[in-house]
């Protein structure tokens, strides 16, 4: 997969956005409605559950800027992980080239 250098440095603009206030992904997508709501979220979390609130609060509000769900819905889209299926095949089993 080709990664295109512009939407990268979006992208870390969007995390370092996210560093400064929460939200700020969502503002530096031009999404300002989205971007005042989480800012407001995440303030209020880090109020009542201190850092850890507002760090979900804020990768919630990243989630949502790059990938279009929140951090819910994007968990969920996550394939599982099958457990004790091998993750490569080892060596002896792999085809010579």
């Amino acid at each position: 997969m080709k990664v295109d250098s512009t939407q990268a440095m979006k992208t870390g603009i969007q995390f370092a956005g996210e560093v400064i206030l929460p939200g700020g992904s969502n503002l530096v997508s031009g999404d300002y409605k989205a971007g005042g709501i989480y800012a407001a979220l995440g303030l209020a979390a880090k109020a009542v559950f201190g850092v850890p609130g507002l760090l979900v609060v804020s990768a919630s509000s990243f989630a949502n800027a790059v990938t279009g769900k929140n951090l819910i819905d994007f968990v969920k889209s996550v394939p599982p992980l099958e457990l004790g299926a091998p993750m490569s095949k080892p060596a002896s089993e792999e085809p010579a080239s």
